[in-house]
């Protein structure tokens, strides 16, 4: 017997089963009920449904919660980025080949931001100039690096003339920039979504150091003079306000 046979034979059992009086309530005589194999099938392959939606939706419940997203609801927010005043400036003059350290290099607790939890970055900035000595050629040549005590990384930037300014930024949240305007995220509550963006600060520091007077100097021996400063950006939210539950 081919598979078409097969087929052809069982659906028409199938169809038997289904118009077959299954029981019939009531006498022949005055109102009687009929429950046919059509009845019986259906009401079971509707029970079959039921029970699949509920395992559906069930298992669909406990992967949201295993998710971990953060929370039910969806807020954003307006970032507002506020420039403060950092230590007092360093200042002081370097002759050819001296350097400088400062901040979590020489343990100045002035530079440590550790505590502060809402730093978006910081910028370091040395304003050098010639001091002494008659140059030529090609000027003085000064390397500025930054540093944190909580980053083995350097950032570093070499100058040359008879003056220069160096700026290096330090972002301390990813989340969280000079250019940021909105942040957005999920959480229970406005107070959680605002505390999920704070972060640790960091201990700045770094070396300044002058390199190389100019070629062909002459007379005396030439140095610079440098104001080193760190300027401290902070964060903070404004307008919270939820967007949908999730």
């Amino acid at each position: 017997m081919g598979l078409s046979d097969m087929l052809s034979e069982n659906l028409s059992k199938f169809e038997k089963y289904n118009a077959k009086e299954i029981y019939r309530i009531g006498k022949e005589d005055s109102f009687n009920f009929i429950v046919t194999g059509r009845l019986v099938s259906g009401a079971a392959g509707f029970f079959v449904i039921i029970i699949m939606l509920i395992l559906t939706f069930s298992s669909a419940a406990n992967s949201y919660q295993v998710a971990g997203i953060g929370g039910i609801k969806a807020f954003t927010a307006d970032v507002i980025i506020t420039q403060q005043t950092g230590p007092t400036p360093l200042t002081g003059d370097l002759d050819e080949g001296e350097s400088v350290n400062f901040g979590h290099l020489v343990d100045d607790v002035d530079w440590d931001y550790l505590s502060n939890l809402r730093i978006s970055h910081f910028e370091v900035v040395v304003d050098w100039q010639a001091s002494g000595g008659v140059g030529a050629g090609g000027g003085r040549q000064v390397t500025f690096d930054v540093s944190s005590q909580g980053n083995s990384s350097t950032k570093s930037e070499n100058d040359g003339g008879p003056d220069g300014i160096i700026t290096i930024p330090w972002q301390i949240n990813s989340n969280i920039s000079l250019n940021s305007e909105l942040v957005s995220g999920n959480a229970d509550t406005a107070e959680e979504f605002l505390l999920s963006f704070e972060e640790e600060g960091d201990w700045m520091g770094g070396t300044f150091t002058f390199t190389q007077a100019s070629a062909g100097s002459i007379i005396f021996d030439e140095s610079v003079d440098y104001e080193i400063s760190l300027s401290v950006y902070t964060w903070e939210l404004e307008n919270i306000r939820e967007i949908a539950e999730v």
